[in-house]
């Protein structure tokens, strides 16, 4: 017997075995990667799948999108919207949500409007991941599966990501055409814009942003790279930026519901997005302003590790210097300034902010040296002792760990709240189901409850929902007198409650969600002229008589 097979010390005699394995190894490292995109996205959904709420959702309007993806299936296209009929909706519809809904609708047929619903969302999340890993390493932007890593932990982000909305095919076009226009493919960024005006009211955020790219371009020509102004306009993404409003106004003009996009889109854009008419109306929580403590809190992972970016850049920096990743820093800062200050305004925009942020502290550490300056600090800390480092460096990890923790438990809780089971309001709107008929209307008492009213039974009208400024821009004397009335804002008596919902609205039925609308649901039960046919804990439900 060999001593080669007793000792196992020398490398094989037969020089065709190393070759063979360098040939395996190569080819694997070549076609390996092909795999990546889809290990992203399989690692990526199954952890979105566990943070998904599979028995409820974060919000009302995901009853809303279940059932309309539900109907496109069904029907096609929603080309009207008779449900909604005394706001501007009832005139000029649009689902601004189109590809999304369908998208989502046959999971809706496959597994139910709200499993398929969850099922689609997290295969979206998890496209959306691999989407953008996918950009940044186009952008040749460092360690991007740490980003993605710190996006999971970003608590405001990972909830909007996952509540059941078009949010992450929205983000997923935003991500990619950022990325086209900066790879100079106007082509591209045309057909993303387009598909992104049918997907979500929001393809502006994607032209606009394409303009403060090329203004952060324009301004590093002309004061880093000392061009003149004519030289720095003429280098510049003019052909993106056209792309991007042409693409939007072709995906406008495509669009099933148009010309009643134009109008709808002005609404939720303009006077819903910027207007914020908050004097007039109760607005969900979404498009209250988002504080600066609760912002900087919800960010820290981000402060902390951009802030190690920004150091990094002057103590470690990598040489020479890279023109086009030091004039993307430039000028994906212009994007995050705007985006933080429209987050300022209104919550919501957190979605396009965190991808954004990801992006901009991506581009600090591609111009660092990461191994000089861990060389650094380690040489550094030794001067401590070696006990005292290793206290440090525990701590360091320790505090970095919890701090990740708080905010995968704080999106957790967020997520599984509990406000919106499958089942609420099933119980009353099952027994007004029994005795309505086919174009009845139900006077409910907030805007919100409509999504999930409408899920449970789409042959009804209702009063006001998915934003009452809907109803506010059609009418603003009803939208008045139905907020005083079921808010209590003012002392109104049977007689005015029997005007407004019997003799203007004609209403059949009176629904009262019991959260939030206590002296509503009295004076209801005071008046012998609302018969109760229904009271659950989370509702009541009444016919007013002479309908009976």
């Amino acid at each position: 017997m060999s001593s080669h097979g007793l000792t196992g010390g020398s490398a094989p005699s037969d020089p065709s075995l190393a070759r063979r394995g360098i040939t395996v190894y190569a080819f694997g490292m070549r076609y390996g990667m092909n795999f990546r995109p889809v290990l992203v996205f399989l690692a990526t959904s199954a952890v979105c799948a566990l943070f998904m709420p599979w028995s409820g959702f974060g919000d009302p309007d995901g009853f809303y999108h279940a059932k309309i993806s539900s109907l496109l299936w069904q029907s096609g296209p929603v080309k009207n919207f008779p449900w909604l009929d005394l706001t501007s909706l009832g005139q000029h519809f649009a689902d601004l949500h189109f590809l999304f809904h369908a998208f989502v609708a046959p999971f809706t047929a496959v597994f139910g409007m709200f499993l398929g619903l969850r099922i689609a969302i997290v295969v979206l999340a998890g496209l959306f991941f691999a989407v953008f890993d996918y950009c940044l390493r186009k952008l040749r932007l460092p360690h991007p599966l740490l980003w993605i890593f710190l996006l999971f932990m970003t608590q405001p982000f990972l909830f909007r990501i996952l509540l059941a909305k078009a949010t992450p095919l929205a983000l997923m076009l935003f991500i990619a055409g950022l990325t086209a226009a900066w790879l100079r493919k106007p082509w591209l960024v045309l057909l993303l814009t387009m598909l992104f005006s049918l997907s979500h009211g929001g393809w502006l955020y994607l032209a606009g942003s394409i303009v403060l790219i090329t203004c952060g371009q324009i301004a590093y020509f002309k004061f880093v790279e000392d061009k003149t102004w004519s030289g720095a306009l003429r280098e510049s993404m003019w052909l993106e930026i056209a792309a991007g409003f042409v693409g939007g106004l072709v995906g406008m003009l495509v669009h099933p519901n148009f010309p009643q996009n134009f109008i709808s889109s002005w609404t939720q854009v303009f006077v819903i997005g910027l207007g914020t008419p908050f004097q007039h109306v109760m607005l969900g929580l979404e498009w209250q302003p988002a504080g600066i403590k609760a912002l900087f809190t919800s960010y820290a992972p981000w402060i902390v590790v951009g802030g190690l970016g920004l150091a990094g850049m002057f103590l470690a920096p990598r040489k020479p210097l890279d023109r086009d990743r030091a004039m993307l820093t430039a000028s994906v800062g212009w994007v995050a300034a705007v985006l933080f200050a429209l987050t300022l305004k209104s919550r919501r925009n957190t979605e396009y902010l965190a991808p954004i942020v990801a992006l901009w502290v991506a581009t600090f550490w591609s111009h660092v040296d990461a191994r000089k300056m861990a060389a650094d600090f380690w040489a550094s800390f030794k001067k401590f002792g070696k006990w005292n480092c290793r206290i440090l460096v525990t701590t360091i990890v320790v505090l970095g760990v919890g701090l990740l923790m708080r905010e995968g438990f704080g999106a957790w809780d967020s997520l599984h709240s509990g406000d919106y089971p499958d089942e609420i309001y099933r119980g009353s709107m099952a027994e007004i189901s029994k005795v309505a008929k086919p174009g009845d209307r139900v006077f409910h008492s907030s805007w919100d409850e409509f999504p999930i009213l409408f899920a449970a039974d789409d042959r009804l009208r209702y009063i006001a929902g998915l934003d009452p400024t809907f109803l506010y821009v059609a009418s603003s004397t009803l939208s008045d007198d139905v907020k005083n009335l079921t808010w209590g804002l003012t002392s109104s008596t049977r007689e005015q409650a029997w005007e407004l919902i019997h003799d203007r609205l004609d209403s059949k039925f009176v629904f009262v969600g019991k959260k939030n609308h206590e002296q509503f649901l009295e004076l209801i039960q005071s008046d012998e002229r609302y018969v109760n046919i229904a009271d659950f804990p989370d509702s009541a439900a009444f016919v007013v008589r002479g309908f009976r």
